[in-house]
Formats: C-alpha cells, structure tokens, sequence
C-alpha cells in the first residue's frame, strides 16, 4: 500500500478543516476514524503476508507492525496496539501515525492527537513502505469477518475480532520492560496460521 490513502487524505482534509465539535463528539468520530481505518487495513490483501513477514531476514516490518496493531486493537489490546503503530509509524508508515492520531484523539489527548496528526501529514509526503505480495494470497480474516467489522463500523459501533480470533491474538508472547510499556504482547512465527485456523472454526 503506497502513497497516501483515500481515508487518509479524508482523514487529515476532516482534521485540518472541520469546525471545533463537541468533546463527547470530536471522541466519538475518532474512534469511528479508527475503527473504519483499521477495517480498511484488515482487508488489504497483503495484509496477511505483511504480518507472517513481519521480522523477515531479522529485520522487523513496518507494514507488519501496522497490521499486527489493528489486530490488537480489534481485540481491545489498546497498548499493544499502540505500540506497535509507533514501530511502524517509526518506520514512516503515514497509516499507523494515522491510527496515533486517531487513538490518541479519540482518548481526549489533544496533544498526541496532534503531534500524530502532524506525523501523518508528513510521513504522507514521503515514499511508504511496500506492502509485499509475491502472489495470490488468503485473506487473514474470512470475508464474513470482515463485512461484519465493516458493518458495525458503519453502524457507529466500536467493532471487536469474534472471541476466537482475539483468543489468538491474547495469546501471544508478552513481555513486561518495568517501562513505558508493560505486558507488550510479541509477534509469533505461527500467528497467521492461528488465525486463519480460528477464522475457520468461527460460526458464520
């Protein structure tokens, strides 16, 4: 996924252009950005080689740390997602400064808010990083998965992975630095494959 976004170019021109709203409000459309972004991210095709590749020759991935945050965040892992948008953020994916921006605006902290913003804005200027797809690939989620994440966002509801997937997803490594970060949950080699085995045993 290069260049910048169709919901990232709305995203920012809402940012910069649209009139101060209520608190309860302005919280309130972040958090419907967030969850359309993510929903967006989650069905982009590579979406699922990006987060098997996400440390590929010892190098971790932006583009897998991005997927992996949505993923956490789908499954009310809200740290681990902000973690891991700050890796790839770091790495000059403009999407996950995107999610920051949202995140953070969405928890009423004006001041990330802004500085992802601003991050987003500049990183969207700049060439991203590829999103690699040597072949025709397996969605990471099912299709009825991802309508119905669509669908609630759609809804304005906050939409969450069914409780198998999140299962998958709570379940990885965590590691806990005493720091900014406690109880980080840590890419695995076999993530991918559990999800789509879990995909496969949600009820439709």
């Amino acid at each position: 996924m290069s260049g910048r976004s169709a919901a990232t170019r709305v995203a920012l021109e809402r940012g910069r252009g649209a009139a101060p709203a209520p608190l309860r409000l302005a919280h309130r459309q972040a958090r419907h950005e967030l969850a359309m972004l993510c929903s967006l991210i989650l069905a982009n095709p590579a979406a699922a080689s990006s987060l098997a590749k996400l440390v590929d020759s010892e190098v971790e991935r932006p583009d897998g740390a991005l997927v992996l945050g949505v993923l956490l965040n789908l499954a009310d892992y809200e740290e681990g997602a902000r973690f891991w948008w700050e890796f790839a953020a770091g790495g000059g994916s403009h999407l996950a400064a995107s999610c920051l921006w949202f995140l953070h605006q969405s928890r009423g902290e004006p001041k990330d808010a802004n500085f992802w913003r601003l991050q987003a804005e500049s990183l969207a200027q700049l060439p991203q990083p590829a999103w690699q797809l040597s072949s025709p690939d397996r969605p990471l989620v099912s299709r009825s998965v991802r309508a119905e994440i669509l669908a609630l966002c759609k809804q304005g509801m906050s939409p969450r992975l069914p409780s198998r997937l999140a299962a998958v997803l709570k379940s990885l490594p965590v590691e806990d630095d005493n720091g900014d970060w406690p109880e980080i949950p840590h890419w695995s080699p076999d993530v991918v494959h559990h999800l789509r085995a879990a995909t496969e045993e949600t009820p439709r």
